[in-house]
């Protein structure tokens, strides 16, 4: 009886022991991640997708530009020269829908003797389009879509990665599974073909003891296969991960709720953005092709010079009959502009005013048109169809994402449904195979049966445990697949 109960107790012990160093879930996965090089690629695809969206949103900035070109002598006579600066400008274009342009320029010379000249100029143009498509339209919807498009593939990629550990491990439990259950098989086959010799129930040449002989050579060989199968597993866990392969700690799934939005996840999303930036490219060609435009502009500038100046400036274009052929007088001028232009004609005119010292304001008109035969019309043509036939292409491919999405739905419901019913007979079976266990160690200590019997309900019942430890990585791969179907 004495011995009865320490084996019981053993039993019970080993029953109820728990590896100290078994491995739990999130380190797994963690160092899987920190070993993987296909994560880190992930990773940095998924930086620089996020850099170049911040380079995409930038702002257009105003186009500033500065130029000078200057002589400071040109000769070896230095009492006659003069520092001559040809070009001295600076112009400004807003970034506005308008293109705003704004110039100022003011070519100048200053004399070593005094002498000083300058002719300032101030102008600005501003381009009314009535037929205007903003081009920031599409692009913020394709930087919307480059969102959640770079947002997606990198969650989806370190779920999928995480899933490939899970099967892993499943792998890993599965062969440690059955090699236990084939180990209790040979151990139990080769009991009986010892108790068939020692009971004589049969001899080596009966038909039944070769026939369980074959059985349990074959059961010694498959043994041997799931345990090379097992030693390349864990050795393909530790490449994996960097972590020596005892045990997997017990752990808890997630809930498996999911909901299905009537917009779809990310990815249909992205797809209708598509579809809506498909139209709105036809809507870019349709105005591109008739454009009407209208570009208004003004100046104000004048001209100045001092009096050693006006004196060389005459004597430069004195007659040699005697006389100045014209006398240099400081002036203003000034000057207002417009030009309509449509796709193929424009016509424009211009109004000046310039008015020199001493005299009267003299005004100027100058009427101005063109015409230009459309090259491009047929051309045009034929990519208006084609963008036509992308937008209808584009929709359909964001109905069809979404019907799909739809039926994913049902299907990942429809899995839900059979993992929780799976659940639900596990725990049946838990319960009974427990209860067996129980009642095994019960009828042991009382002599009612035999040691074997309870060693049977005992493995029966570790294998379950496989069983269900298979199930939990089941569900928890189950919980990734809803994360990447709501993406």
């Amino acid at each position: 009886m004495k011995i009865r109960k320490a084996v019981v107790f053993i039993l019970i012990a080993l029953f109820i022991s728990t590896d100290l160093c078994a491995l739990t879930i999130d380190e797994i996965l963690k160092a899987a991640r920190e070993a993987s090089y296909s994560v880190e690629n992930a990773e940095l695809l998924h930086s620089n997708n996020l850099l170049l969206l911040k380079e995409n949103e930038l702002d257009d900035e105003a186009i500033w530009s500065v130029e000078l070109s200057a002589t400071p002598f040109s000769s070896t006579d230095f009492s006659e020269e003069e520092l001559a600066i040809e070009t001295l400008s600076a112009s400004v274009t807003l970034a506005d829908d308008g293109r705003t342009t704004i110039g100022v320029s003011s070519p100048m010379s200053i004399g070593y003797r005094g002498k000083f000249f300058i002719n300032p100029k101030v102008s600005a143009s501003h381009t009314f389009d009535f037929n205007y498509f903003d081009d920031d339209m599409i692009t913020d919807l394709s930087n919307a879509s480059s969102s959640l498009s770079t947002e997606r593939l990198y969650l989806e990629a370190i779920y999928s990665f995480d899933k490939s550990v899970l099967s892993l491990l499943e792998n890993i439990l599965t062969l440690e599974k059955e090699i236990k259950s084939l180990e209790h098989s040979i151990s139990n086959s080769e009991r009986d073909l010892d108790n068939m010799l020692s009971l004589r129930q049969a001899d080596e040449e009966s038909i039944t003891y070769r026939r369980a002989l074959l059985e349990l050579d074959m059961n010694r060989r498959s043994l041997d296969t799931y345990k090379d199968q097992y030693e390349k597993a864990k050795n393909q866990f530790a490449i994996s991960t960097g972590l020596v392969w005892d045990a997997l700690e017990e752990f808890s799934v997630p809930s498996l709720e999911m909901k299905v939005f009537d917009e779809g996840n990310s990815e249909v999303r992205g797809l209708a953005i598509d579809s809506e930036v498909s139209s709105l490219m036809i809507e870019q060609k349709e105005k591109e092709i008739a454009p009407i435009s209208l570009l208004l502009s003004g100046s104000i500038g004048g001209s100045y010079r001092n009096r050693e100046s006006r004196n060389a400036y005459d004597e430069e274009n004195r007659n040699p009959l005697g006389g100045v052929v014209r006398p240099w007088k400081n002036s203003m001028n000034g000057s207002l502009g417009a030009e309509l232009s449509l796709s193929n004609w424009s016509i424009g005119t211009e109004f000046s005013l310039t008015a020199e010292k001493g005299e009267t304001v003299r005004p100027s008109l100058t009427l101005t048109g063109s015409w230009k035969n459309n090259t491009t019309s047929e051309s045009d043509r034929l990519e208006l169809e084609r963008l036509r036939n992308d937008a209808v292409s584009a929709k359909n491919e964001y109905l069809d994402a979404l019907t799909q999405y739809n039926i994913d739905g049902m299907t990942l419901q429809n899995r839900i449904m059979e993992y929780e019913f799976k659940l639900s007979t596990l725990s049946q079976n838990e319960s009974y195979l427990k209860a067996s266990l129980d009642a095994e160690m019960e009828y042991y200590e009382k002599g009612l049966v035999r040691e074997d019997d309870v060693m049977d309900a005992q493995v029966e019942y570790e294998l379950f445990e496989y069983d269900k430890m298979i199930a939990c990585l089941e569900g928890l791969s189950l919980y990734y697949d809803i994360l990447i179907y709501s993406l």
